[in-house]
């Protein structure tokens, strides 16, 4: 085994000096020194830039993903193959038909883009068609006058798509205090070459919550400034921070709008500094104004932090010396609370110590000593004690089940000696059934061996019920040496004793059939006794499906028993395996299991 080397307490406290205390200190001062000022404006203004970028890229996804499901539009055909141009065209048709057609249509549009919260589309002839993502917003009564407003002149380009500024959308819908931005496209009549540059045969405009362009610059973590998109083609706000600006028309952008003639870049103006990035699918920008303050604070409070950083530093190395110090004594402490744990009896308590030096050495000898002392007392008084106790339990364990089986028989032959022949096969029942739950502790049986439980159970029923219920049974003598999970079938079988036919007037039976199939065996569960409500039967299936595995329903004591054999199932089958319930109030219930085919036992 390498000898440790140990060093003494003054060469560690040397060293820990000079480590922690002079190099670190006369590195950051130089660091600081050199590097602070720069760092702090190069990171600052990359970081926003980014910043920036990344918004613009993100509204760029949000419009371009607006687009697209509008162009869809010339794509859409409904389930006859109709498309939106035969419906507009199309003169011989209802004007509810009409509308039944547009809005499908406009349905379909909807659901190609999540950001989209409304659509609008009006024809030649000015007539509005309108669909909403949300049940319960409405188009206002005066929407034809407030949506002709942004229908495109005939000048416009009649293809291409364009961007209308943010306004309140209680401006087009009843009972809404959302803002939204537009985007309209004209819809062409693509029939030939002529009439798709030339004839228009309605505008749709998708209408776009302002609060997903929100979520974006949320995201962004921004802590100071102001973030814009600003449509320069139309001198519109498709987002501000200050709702006003979409109300009063102001433009707070107005001192740096002859910024925005490139992709991107920043720039300090009156004070301000100025971050843009174009928005490639529109012309457009995302712009953000942050004051001098915000970028260049931290360069002004430079020196301040210096100082701060070395008189952090001298309380840092006077708070060190003192905790060194007291570390030094801490082995000691520690030594003696663990001998006068020894002096109390605990022979268990050890010393952890790492400190490279004489104490370590001391301690360890303490743990080599405590050791011996517990390894003498565990050999020759402790183990001999574990040894017996364990004797005892085995012997225990072996004659508790024993000792019911005896006191069974004992009462099954005073039954016979009194010719009491019916209580005796009772009694003879209830300890195979006894000896077949608490004998095997294996998780699968043969279904023989279950099947045989279930028929001495019912030979007590039987009795109980003064012969209204019986037992039929639907098993080939080649399925009787498979193997199932045990007691699988029997809490079934009870629950329809119990709940199916005990309150039925008259005769009653339960039913088992076993058939193997392809790749599973289906297993049969079935009486014809009172049956379920429905509810009462959505009720379990929701808690055998989707609570956790040994979840308990008080208030249904009948689920606990489905609950457990549902869960071992899919536990040791597999989630592909289980089983099904069908019930009809008065007419009784019926349980399907879907089982894996085994024909041996696990070793």
């Amino acid at each position: 085994m390498k000898k440790k080397r140990y060093r003494t307490t003054f060469s560690k406290m040397a060293v820990s000096f000079v480590t922690f205390g002079l190099i670190p200190l006369l590195l950051l001062s130089l660091f600081f020194f050199f590097r602070f000022s720069r760092m702090i404006r190069d990171n600052m203004t990359a970081s926003y830039s980014d910043m920036t970028a990344y918004v613009a890229d993100n509204v760029d996804s949000v419009l371009s993903s607006a687009d697209e499901a509008m162009a869809y539009l010339y794509d859409y055909q409904d389930a006859d193959g109709n498309t939106l141009a035969d419906a507009l065209i199309d003169e011989t048709l209802g004007e509810t038909d009409r509308e039944l057609a547009v809005r499908e249509a406009l349905s379909d549009i909807l659901s190609r883009s999540e950001y989209i919260s409304s659509l609008r589309l009006v024809d030649v002839s000015g007539r509005i068609y309108s669909f909403f993502y949300s049940q319960d917003s409405t188009l206002r009564s005066d929407a034809a006058e407030r949506t002709t407003m942004a229908i495109y002149d005939e000048d416009d380009d009649l293809t291409a798509m364009q961007l209308f500024g943010t306004i309140p959308e209680e401006e087009i819908c009843v009972s809404s205090d959302d803002y939204i931005f537009s985007m309209a496209r004209n819809y062409m009549d693509i029939s030939s070459i002529e009439t798709t540059c030339s004839r228009r045969l309605a505008t749709l405009y998708a209408d776009i919550d302002v609060d997903e362009i929100e979520k974006l610059i949320e995201k962004s973590s921004l802590n100071n400034g102001r973030f814009y998109v600003y449509s320069l083609s139309t001198s519109s706000y498709i987002y501000s921070d200050d709702t006003e600006d979409y109300l009063n028309g102001s433009h707070p952008l107005e001192f740096c709008e002859n910024l925005f003639d490139g992709s991107s870049g920043f720039e300090k103006v009156d004070g301000q500094w100025v971050f843009y990035q174009k928005i490639s699918s529109v012309d457009a920008y995302a712009v953000l104004v942050m004051a001098n303050s915000g970028i260049m604070g931290a360069f002004y409070q430079g020196a301040s932090i210096l100082v701060l950083i070395i008189t952090f530093a001298c309380a840092f190395l006077l708070v060190l010396y003192m905790m060194l110090s007291i570390r030094m004594s801490e082995p000691t402490r520690k030594l003696k609370a663990a001998m006068e744990e020894v002096e109390q009896g605990n022979l268990e308590v050890r010393v952890n110590l790492d400190t490279r030096d004489e104490m370590e050495y001391v301690a360890d000898g303490f743990n080599k000593m405590a050791e011996r002392l517990t390894d003498y007392i565990n050999q020759v008084y402790v183990a001999q004690i574990c040894q017996k106790d364990a004797e005892l339990n085995a012997l225990k364990m072996q004659i508790q089940p024993h000792y019911l089986y005896n006191s069974l028989d004992v009462i099954r032959m005073t039954a016979l000696d009194q010719d009491d022949l019916k209580t005796a096969e009772l009694l003879e029942s209830l300890a195979k059934q006894l000896r077949y739950v608490m004998g095997s502790q294996s998780d699968r049986v043969y279904l023989k061996d279950e099947i045989e439980a279930i028929r001495e159970y019912f030979v007590l029923m039987k009795v109980r019920y003064e012969g209204r219920i019986s037992l039929v049974l639907y098993l080939k003598d080649e399925d009787r040496m498979l193997v199932i999970p045990k007691l699988l079938l029997q809490p079934m079988v009870e629950n329809a004793v119990r709940h199916g036919l005990r309150d039925k007037p008259g005769l009653g039976a339960v039913a088992i059939r076993v058939e193997r199939k392809a790749d599973h065996l289906e297993i049969v569960v079935m009486d014809d006794g009172v049956g379920m409500e429905e509810d009462v039967l959505e009720r379990i299936e929701d808690f055998l499906k989707h609570h956790q595995v040994g979840a308990i329903d008080s208030d249904d004591p009948v689920s606990i028993g489905m609950k457990n054999v549902y869960d071992r199932i899919k536990l040791n089958c597999g989630e592909a395996y289980g089983y099904t319930i069908q019930s009809k109030k008065g007419m009784g219930t019926v349980i399907t299991f879907t089982l894996p085919i085994w024909e041996e036992l696990e070793a």
